[in-house]
């Protein structure tokens, strides 16, 4: 990666999970890197918006309640997006911010998929078929390709939930990495038993939402707290762009202040994943469902590890 000091990484991942905040909250986040001079790799929902079926949430996850409250579901999201796929219909989130997207790419950014209808992914991922799983994915690899004239190289799960028929067409079909799951260290997943030689880059660090009114309550109290949560070595922060691209900003360009300031150095996932796999010894790990503190539902989880892959 070419630094110096590689005790002190910090990977970006950015997820936009909402038409609003591709068109809104990306370019306040691209602004705020360029200030600083670091690249993050962006990921987007090649579908449509369908946010407004999260609702049925409520019902099913145990704390999403609890958990929308604590973030101002309303004041995060806005009303017309909340109405998107239950009201109104849905728009293309990729297709129609695709010089949007170009712009990432052209400042030096990674831009990779988080799927192709986030909510649906989020929530159905877990019981779909090989058929289905396989469907879904070609389908949100040819809006990519549309885009920007290549083949995908990344892929991150929305809500961290993914199968072992995703992680086979990842392996099969040239990707690098993707992050799909919540852990510690870059891993080669194993899942339903079977070895799978695709880079898992999973999230190191808790989210803000799961945070929020829990660990602090402004960007002064929320920054300490993810400060005091980094540690020597790889760290890999998630943020979304309704979040942290809009009431938020501010925690994070003083997380960004003050990780520079004590040493950090920022990269690309894409960059951290080619690195990973010069230095070899990348350790073998099963992927289970299960929970992180705060968030609601589950998600996909690193597990012990079974040997060191080369």
């Amino acid at each position: 990666m070419g630094d110096k000091n590689l005790d002190k990484i910090i990977g970006l991942k950015v997820d936009v999970d909402t038409f609003d905040g591709m068109r809104n909250g990306v370019p306040v986040l691209m602004s705020l890197f360029k200030k600083y001079n670091i690249h993050a790799s962006f990921f987007v929902p090649m579908g449509k918006d369908h946010t407004g079926r999260t609702v049925k949430r409520v019902f099913r996850k145990k704390g999403f309640l609890k958990k929308a409250g604590r973030v101002g579901v309303l004041g995060t999201y806005g009303l017309r997006t909340l109405m998107y796929g239950i009201l109104l219909p849905g728009p293309e989130i990729a297709l129609r911010n695709a010089n949007l997207l170009k712009n990432i790419e052209e400042e030096g950014h990674e831009v990779g998929i988080h799927g192709l209808d986030h909510v649906y992914w989020h929530d159905s991922i877990k019981g779909l078929n090989k058929e289905r799983t396989t469907r879904i994915l070609q389908k949100a690899c040819s809006t990519y390709h549309g885009i920007f004239k290549k083949h995908p190289l990344s892929f991150a799960a929305p809500g961290w939930m993914v199968n072992s028929h995703a992680l086979r067409f990842f392996e099969e079909n040239g990707f690098i990495y993707t992050s799909d799951t919540r852990g510690d260290t870059p891993f080669f997943p194993v899942m339903e038993n079977e070895t799978f030689r695709i880079l898992q880059i999973p999230t190191t660090m808790p989210t803000l939402d799961e945070v929020i009114g829990i660990e602090g309550k402004n960007a002064r109290s929320l920054n300490t707290f993810f400060l005091n949560k980094l540690k020597p070595g790889l760290n890999i922060l998630t943020v979304h762009t309704e979040l942290e691209g809009k009431r938020w900003t501010a925690f994070l360009e003083l997380f960004i202040k003050n990780t520079l300031a004590s040493g950090f150095v920022y990269h690309r996932l894409v960059d951290i994943a080619e690195a990973c796999k010069q230095e070899g010894k990348i350790p073998v790990c099963t992927i289970t469902y299960g929970y992180v503190n705060n968030r609601a539902g589950e998600v996909s989880l690193q597990k012990v590890c079974q040997q060191n892959g080369s």
